[in-house]
């Protein structure tokens, strides 16, 4: 929303020394603290540029008026003395510009669309006026069929990366009404197969950062996007306007990030009323069989709306979008096959479809207020539940039974409020505040024992489960800008406090593990673990953070820009209440102080469709405080382990496959497993640099080459510490001694921050507008990223094979993509016909081949490697499937009485191809020894189920009524 900038008011004046007092309660008081830093100011976009006669000499005193098509609130400014304007932190939208100036006509006026995070650059040039001719001329961006379109190229902006307009997202085929899902057609952006989170330049989806209007979309606890977690619908697209993903360069008013930044701007009322709604149909005879020939019975029925419209004309406007899904999500529980000759083995459990049912609800409202001539209010807010049962981990194939998924039940709930007021013609303020809250509660279908039988299955319960947690956010932030000559400077700070509480232990009721399905037939237990809650096993703080950039714009040539800027976060973390006396590192997670990050960057507009960008800094991630969780509960105090390799008297007491009911007298080692953090942990830090060439062919035609170099290190992962160096035997294989450092416990995981990657990128990508309103989009990603690490779940065993000997887990990163292609496109035919195809391809991530057990005696089942040829494996030496999916959307348009009243029908075909897309879990696979070996060894035994990228073939309906 924008306001006339010649008239103070009160509340502007209050607002501006309300943001004062807050940079400087900031600055004294450092000891009351997301990394998120001013995403606010990311997410706005601006207007700059200069007016001139029709001989290009510039008119300094002439009257710009930059007005909202939508809102029809302005901003007037005057040129200074060069003739030079800047609007700055304009919300994404339409605009009209108007010109004023003694003896001068607007006759061709430019066409302004500001995107999300965008700036344009504008050349005003006026002509001598007539005697009979205005002086006022307005020129209005264009809109498709009331959705955005890509932005022209922005020749003064350093970072790099892709915008996803609203064209895309509402006509290219989408399964699960996921927006964050069209980031995958981002050059420099994969996605973890596991998890479903963003890999931007070869970095962990913790380490990227994402904001919805400039208010923070980090979940603190869990890390990554909120609700990734749930596989399901989290905020509804018919609220989505557009959004863009930074891979490069991104601003000191970014933070949070290691390198990527997803920035989303949201839908808003008008003037006139304008909305939508909607049926999504996909019917289970149309699906065809997984990658595995088991037939699906997946059915969606998905309904929902959006409308916007004026609440007082010219003043007040509202938008409101809901959306609600009844999806049946189906995968098939199975056991891994066996040798031939093995012979038919009957277990009484239940293997074959299950059907997970997912119905999430989401609900977004937006108000905005124009107060008066200097001051806009924007409010929003956004509510989700979920109710999912027998839910998956993302794959059509489970190796387990029903007994082993469960019940997942949440709400989650987000404000945001932001106050934008202005202070004459050159500076601008926004005041953001921000409160939000995700529930989730992770129920087993049983609580039974989990037994794990290598190379075949999981009988039992989840041993990872119950899960129960919140998550909560509480942020203010305010961000200043300043235009003047050929400075635009911004300044800001952001105090954030991001309260949470976690329920998280594994094998409360109890794990056994087998080598073989002869062992589990015969009763042979290899290993059996219990964990119980002896104090309080509940996580519950609060982790705090302090934000303060400033960063400079600096024209200094029409053709040269250098954006230079600094920022400072502080994270402090909450301390365990509880802590282990006899071991140190339980009693203190130490604060982070010093994340000092500079970061500068240079566009270079070196021949007239030409622009070079350059740029460098560091990036600072936050730790998701799950990290944190471990070393409150897993101390030895709070809970204690029971681990058979630790006492193995215990296995008799448990020969009947039943979890014990109390703590079992007599351990000798009743601490079997502690969790604690190293004094000197800290969060990641990146150091990035990236160079650029965009090249516009033509008016439709613009192609970019680049290069980015992201080096991260302080990487957090858990190595074992309470382990005596150990003898390497011919293979290559270090094994450890009995003996232990501290005999009083089993395994000390030290949570250290030591982990390094590296990546490397070449990435090409193309934007083409065609003819008849037609769009297509392409990137290509030559990549390589290495690390030591890729440690993403802190419950996960570690995976170092020797902690003596770190240089050695140096390889290819476990989210490795050497090749990436993605092709998008919106394609308008004859007769209201579109054609809108997506391509996504990429070469397969490597996995490493493990034994399933342990070999070396460090009391870890998942770290020892296979021995290939006589010597053990390297970490990710072999490489997963490659990647293949190709959907289309078929839509016929039609128009219906009334100014903007159509009738989409849409026929969606997901994976035409039928490409299974297999891959391993986790990016390990079991090989076994030769004396216990896994017949699937090297076989993928997962593929996407229905709600993925890759999944089976499917067909969705939709009917789409809009008037816009």
């Amino acid at each position: 929303m924008m306001e006339n900038l010649d008239r103070p008011s009160r509340i502007a004046n209050s607002g501006f020394l309300l943001s004062a007092a807050l940079v400087s309660l900031l600055f004294l008081l450092p000891g009351t603290s997301s990394l998120m830093l001013a995403q606010s100011a990311a997410a706005s976009g601006s207007i700059s540029g200069a007016v001139t006669d029709p001989q290009g000499k510039l008119i300094p005193g002439a009257q710009v008026t930059i007005r909202n098509a939508d809102f029809l609130a302005e901003r007037t400014l005057v040129t200074d003395e060069a003739g030079h304007f800047s609007a700055l932190f304009l919300p994404a939208g339409n605009y009209s510009i108007a010109v004023k100036a003694q003896g001068f006509v607007l006759k061709k006026p430019p066409r302004i669309p500001v995107g999300v995070g965008t700036s344009v650059q504008v050349t005003v040039r006026l002509a001598v006026a007539a005697a009979s001719e205005q002086v006022t001329v307005t020129g209005q961006a264009a809109m498709v069929e009331g959705n955005t379109v890509p932005p022209a190229v922005n020749k003064q902006e350093v970072a790099v990366g892709n915008t996803v307009a609203g064209l895309t997202v509402t006509y290219l085929p989408n399964r699960d009404r996921d927006f964050s899902q069209f980031a995958q057609f981002a050059a420099g952006v994969d996605s973890d197969q596991d998890s479903g989170g963003l890999v931007v330049a070869g970095q962990r989806p913790t380490g990227a950062q994402a904001a919805v209007d400039g208010a923070n979309f980090y979940d603190p606890l869990l890390g990554g996007l909120r609700g990734l977690g749930d596989h399901a619908l989290f905020f509804p697209q018919t609220a989505v306007r557009e959004f863009e993903i930074v891979h490069a360069g991104a601003g000191a008013e970014v933070g949070g990030t290691n390198a990527g930044f997803l920035n989303v701007a949201t839908k808003s009322g008008a003037n006139k009323f304008r909305g939508e709604a909607f049926y999504i149909g996909r019917p289970a005879g149309l699906t065809s069989k997984d990658a595995f020939g088991n037939s699906l019975d997946n059915v969606q029925n998905e309904f929902g709306g959006s409308v916007g419209g004026p609440i007082r004309k010219n003043q007040a406007f509202f938008y409101f979008a809901a959306e609600q899904d009844f999806l049946s999500v189906p995968y098939w529980s199975q056991f891994q096959p066996q040798a031939p000759g093995t012979g038919s083995v009957l277990i009484a459990a239940p293997v074959g479809q299950i059907v997970s049912k997912s119905h999430p609800t989401a609900l977004f409202g937006r108000v905005d207020l124009l107060l008066n001539s200097v001051n806009t209010l924007n409010l929003e807010s956004n509510y989700n539940h979920v109710h999912t049962t027998n839910i998956g981990d993302g794959s059509t194939r489970s190796l387990a039974t029903r007994d082993n998924s469960g019940l997942l039940r949440g709400d989650s709930i987000w404000m945001r409020a932001n106050l934008t007021s202005t202070f004459g013609s050159t500076r601008v303020n926004q005041l953001l505040g921000q409160w939000s809250n995700d529930h989730r509660s992770f129920s087993p279908n049983s609580t039974a024992p989990e037994s794990v039988i290598n190379g075949f299955g999981v009988l039992g319960g989840n041993s990872l489960d119950p899960h129960d947690y919140s998550s909560g956010v509480r942020q203010i932030s305010d961000d200043l800008a300043i235009s003047g000559r050929s400075h635009v400077l911004r300044i800001g700070s952001q105090f954030a406090y991001d309260p949470a509480r976690e329920q998280h232990e594994a094998n409360l009721n109890g794990r056994f593990d087998y080598n073989s399905l002869t062992d589990f037939l015969a009763g042979r237990t290899r290993r059996y673990q219990q964990t119980f809650a002896t104090g309080d096993p509940t996580y519950s703080g609060a982790v705090r953070y302090i934000g303060l950039y400033a960063t400079d714009k600096w024209t200094l040539h029409p053709n040269l820009t250098v954006t230079a800027g600094l920022c400072w976060e502080g994270q402090w973390n909450p301390q365990p209440k509880s802590p282990n006396p006899g071991i140190s590192q339980t009693s203190h997670i130490p604060d982070d102080l010093a994340l000092w990050q500079p970061r500068l960057g240079v566009a270079w507009n070196s021949m007239t469709n030409t622009v070079i960008r350059i740029s460098a800094g560091l990036y600072d991630a936050s730790t998701p405080a799950t990290t944190f969780q471990r070393v409150f509960t897993d101390n030895g105090v709070n809970t204690v382990v029971a681990d058979s390799y630790f006492d193995p008297g215990i296995l008799p007491l448990v020969s009947s496959r039943r979890a014990f009911s109390s703590l079992p007298a007599g351990l000798t080692v009743p601490a079997a497993l502690v969790v604690g953090i190293a004094p000197n942990f800290r969060n990641p830090r990146s150091f990035q640099a990236a160079g650029s060439v965009e090249q516009q062919l033509n008016a439709k035609v613009s192609v970019s080459a680049g290069y980015v170099r992201n080096s991260t290190w302080d990487l957090p992962r858990a190595i074992n510490t309470n382990l005596n160096p150990p003898a390497v035997d011919s293979t290559g294989l270090p094994v450890f001694p009995g003996t232990r450092p501290n005999p009083a416990i089993g395994q000390l995981l030290l949570i250290q921050s030591n982990a390094h990657s590296g990546y490397d990128g070449l990435l090409l990508t193309a934007n083409l507008q065609l003819p008849h309103r037609s769009q297509l989009m392409a990137n290509y990603t030559l990549a390589r990223t290495r690390d030591d690490d890729t440690t993403i779940d802190p419950f996960r065993p570690p995976s170092v094979l020797n902690p003596f000997n770190l240089a050695a887990e140096r390889g290819y990163s476990s989210l490795d993509v050497r090749n990436n292609f993605n092709l998008s496109a919106v394609t308008n035919l004859p007769l209201g016909f579109k054609f809108n195809p997506v391509v996504v391809t990429r070469s397969g991530f490597p996995y490493t081949p493990i034994v399933g057990f342990d070999l070396q005696r460090d009391s870890n089942d998942f770290n020892d490697r296979a021995i290939l040829g006589g010597k053990v494996a390297e970490r990710n030496s072999l490489r997963q499937p490659s990647f293949f999916n190709l959907d289309v959307r078929f839509v016929k348009d039609f128009t219906l009485p009334g100014e903007g009243h159509h009738l989409d029908l849409f026929m969606d075909i997901f994976n035409v191809t039928g490409a299974s897309n297999r891959y391993f879990p986790d990016g390990v696979s079991l090989f076994g020894t030769a004396a216990s070996p896994v017949f699937t060894a090297g076989q993928p035994l997962y593929a996407p189920d229905t709600t993925r990228f890759g999944s089976a073939r499917q067909v969705q309906f939709t009917a789409r009524l809009v008037a816009f």
